[in-house]
């Protein structure tokens, strides 16, 4: 087992790749984001629209209209939609660097109370 674990580690250095610096082009992403949330927010709206069906059954007496509603369709309809508008709304907005932000978190619970805030510049 010892053997293994260090013929293992030995070739994990040996291949090891050099760091790369980190790319600040960002289009291809952005791009990625526009078409995934365009397309969720149009397949939700569409699946949110077909929550509800008329059916008009014609006979002898005259013809009527069933109206079906499904609640559940509904309800993933929007939510798929709703993701689809926020993950289009992040592939456009810009995601700037260039001014500093701040980030705040609080944890609390038993026993566990902390406030974390990073800087960023």
């Amino acid at each position: 087992m010892r053997m293994v674990v260090a013929v293992v580690t030995l070739l994990s250095c040996a291949i090891a790749l050099p760091a790369r610096a980190q790319n600040r082009d960002d289009t291809g992403r952005s791009v990625t984001k526009i078409v995934i949330g365009a397309a969720a927010l149009a397949v939700g709206v569409t699946v949110a629209a077909k929550s509800s069906q008329t059916t008009t059954v014609s006979t002898v007496a005259g013809t009527s209209e069933t109206s079906t509603f499904s609640t559940s369709q509904l309800v993933t309809g929007l939510a798929v939609a709703g993701v689809g508008g926020i993950v289009l709304w992040d592939g456009v907005r810009s995601h700037d660097r260039t001014r500093p932000s701040t980030l705040i978190g609080v944890a609390t619970g038993r026993g566990v109370r902390a406030v974390c805030i990073r800087r960023v510049w």
